[in-house]
């Protein structure tokens, strides 16, 4: 059980993780571009380019948009790029088929899931190709069997969180709302909130809050290191109307988060800062297995596997039996991202 005073601290900062915002200077250096201008040529900075765009989960999966935004990556290839966070993917598909984001940073299944309800919205680039969390639950409960009769938090209903719940959980014969409630809390802060006012029995978190969670004497039940599947994970979402009508924007978008990717797994200093800084958590250790995580399950090319593709099809037809007929290529275009792998942009930031 950790110290009253990690609780109060903990307690104290659940306020400002909900309103955490992406900006902010860091002493970090974001890798160069490659070089494409002739010898003894002036480069002129491009036009600013607004892009609204929003994040699933305040998590350790989002540092490559934290870094792009913190280190001035967005700025350098002209974007002036308005980061949010917005818990929920369903919230985000919304958002976007509103016309009030332009992309949505989260897994395939955001655009899957209101795709296959005719929407236009097409996933163009993923860095993760595995989705994994860990369920941390009530100290009284020491089994997988102990989780009959008892509630689950997600962060919303169809979420990434309930979807790794319900591929786990089936492992051992449980089937959500026969055997167990799911109960939309909220983000990582709310999960962890509701599990100390003992709201919720379960919570399904990410690195770093399941770490914080096991501090404050919550049993790590089912850990993310074990029950890690193959899907198509956070990456860049839009509307097939935005990627038509402002390629150039969103090559400068990927290019950005390319480097964003590329200074999380050679900058690990630099991104457990920006880890500290968006999660508000200043453990050392926390943050160094939050940075772990993410390395071995970063795509440096940017591109979802086939395989992911199709278990994040699968899990949408789980809501939607539309999928059962429909091919995992009808919710992607990668032509932006493969041409940034074909030209060797992407190779050049590994050196």
């Amino acid at each position: 059980m950790a110290t009253e005073v990690h609780r109060v601290r903990w307690l104290a900062l659940l306020v400002p993780l909900l309103l955490a915002a992406c900006a902010g200077p860091s002493g970090g250096t974001a890798p160069a571009p490659p070089a494409e201008a002739g010898a003894g040529a002036v480069e002129t900075p491009p036009a600013a380019r607004p892009v609204r765009a929003a994040y699933v989960v305040l998590g350790s999966s989002a540092l490559p948009a934290w870094l792009a935004q913190d280190e001035g990556i967005f700025a350098r290839y002209g974007l002036a790029v308005e980061l949010t966070y917005i818990a929920g993917q369903v919230r985000i598909g919304e958002a976007l088929v509103a016309g009030e984001l332009d992309v949505g940073i989260g897994p395939a299944e955001l655009a899957i899931g209101p795709a296959l309800e005719g929407a236009d919205l097409v996933m163009v680039a993923s860095w993760n190709n595995r989705t994994a969390f860990s369920a941390v639950v009530q100290p009284d409960i020491r089994s997988v069997a102990d989780l009959q009769g008892k509630r689950v938090a997600v962060t919303r209903r169809r979420s990434l969180s309930e979807t790794w719940a319900a591929m786990t959980l089936s492992q051992f014969g449980l089937v959500p709302e026969r055997d167990y409630a799911l109960l939309a809390i909220g983000g990582q802060a709310e999960q962890l909130a509701a599990l100390q006012a003992g709201a919720v029995d379960v919570g399904v978190l990410t690195p770093p809050t399941n770490l914080v969670g096991r501090q404050l004497g919550f049993h790590e039940l089912l850990s993310y290191r074990d029950y890690a599947y193959e899907f198509a994970g956070m990456g860049v979402n839009t509307t097939r109307r935005y990627l038509r009508e402002q390629p150039e924007t969103l090559d400068r978008l990927l290019r950005a988060l390319a480097e964003g990717v590329a200074l999380m797994l050679q900058q690990p200093e630099t991104a457990m800062a920006a880890l500290g800084r968006h999660t508000r958590v200043e453990d050392r250790e926390l943050l160094q297995e939050s940075v772990r995580f993410e390395h071995s399950r970063s795509a440096r090319d940017l591109l979802p596997t086939a395989a992911g593709l199709r278990a994040a099809l699968d899990e949408a037809t789980r809501n939607n039996p539309r999928g059962a007929s429909a091919s995992p290529d009808e919710f992607v275009d990668l032509t932006l991202v493969r041409a940034l792998n074909d030209s060797g942009f992407i190779r050049a930031l590994y050196p």
